[in-house]
């Protein structure tokens, strides 16, 4: 049985000040776990974690994850906003959005955030509006069903959002011939995942495609985002994840796909 952080007198107490209903933060458990998840991916220099605003749009959260050394992960205008007043700047902050309105990527822009674009017809959306930055990310969709054991499936076929293989070749030569010099990968296709295998195999697939990627159009890929989020153990039967575990899995596809085609520094 999982053990509260506060007690039953506690939490009688802070009624007194405060009226329910309120949510209650652990700031050490939080901070505990932002050391943890750095820690398991360490062995890689450029690793950081964005973390999702609209998971927990509290500024006094995004705050203590902002000293834990994070960067936030905004999709809408409202995020934007609300990193902008807490600080965050430029490659802190990472737009990824569905359906955008061009006031969200001019915001982006003018924030100087890595822009994740969702589609191919935004390419020249992007370019007639604020202009390509010369840092861009592009989302990939891989398609068909994704399998896991039995407890992570989705089903990415069905989503609208997302470049396929054949877009994105074509899409990183038409975004390099209109400026842009440096690329991101960027994929979302479960969170909230309770097992250890998860993000290794989405590394796999994601290291695999940047290396074709440069080899198609001899883009200079920077950086890889996998997206989603570790979750937690929902009922009691369920172990909970292993962040060591997961980020040495992804290592060892780093290792075996990546550093041999010469992408040791993504």
């Amino acid at each position: 049985m999982k053990k509260p952080i506060v007690t039953l007198e506690q939490v009688k107490e802070i009624e007194k000040t405060y009226p329910t209903p309120f949510h209650i933060y652990d700031e050490k458990a939080i901070r505990e776990n932002a050391r943890a998840l750095k820690e398991a991916f360490s062995w890689n220099k450029g690793y950081r974690e964005y973390f999702a605003v609209k998971a927990t749009p509290n500024p006094f959260i995004l705050k203590i994850l902002q000293e834990e050394g994070c960067g936030v992960d905004c999709s809408s205008l409202t995020e934007l906003m609300l990193s902008e007043a807490l600080d965050f700047k430029k490659d802190d902050i990472m737009f990824s959005s569905n359906v955008t309105p061009m006031e969200e990527y001019k915001k982006a822009s003018e924030l100087g955030a890595y822009i994740n674009l969702d589609d191919f017809t935004h390419i020249d959306y992007l370019a007639e509006g604020v202009g390509i930055p010369e840092t861009i990310c592009c989302r990939y969709n891989p398609g068909g069903v994704f399998e896991l054991g039995t407890d992570i499936m989705d089903n990415p076929g069905d989503a609208k959002y997302g470049f396929t293989k054949e877009q994105l070749i074509e899409g990183y030569k038409k975004l390099m011939k209109l400026g842009a010099k440096h690329f991101g990968i960027h994929a979302f296709i479960a969170s909230n995942t309770v097992s250890n295998d998860y993000y290794p195999t989405l590394a796999g697939i994601l290291f695999e495609l940047a290396v074709e990627l440069k080899e198609k159009t001899g883009a200079d890929i920077q950086f890889i985002n996998l997206s989603g989020g570790v979750g937690i153990p929902y009922t009691p039967d369920k172990a909970p994840n292993d962040i060591k575990v997961i980020g040495e899995g992804v290592r060892k596809q780093f290792e075996k796909i990546l550093v041999p085609a010469g992408l040791g520094d993504v």
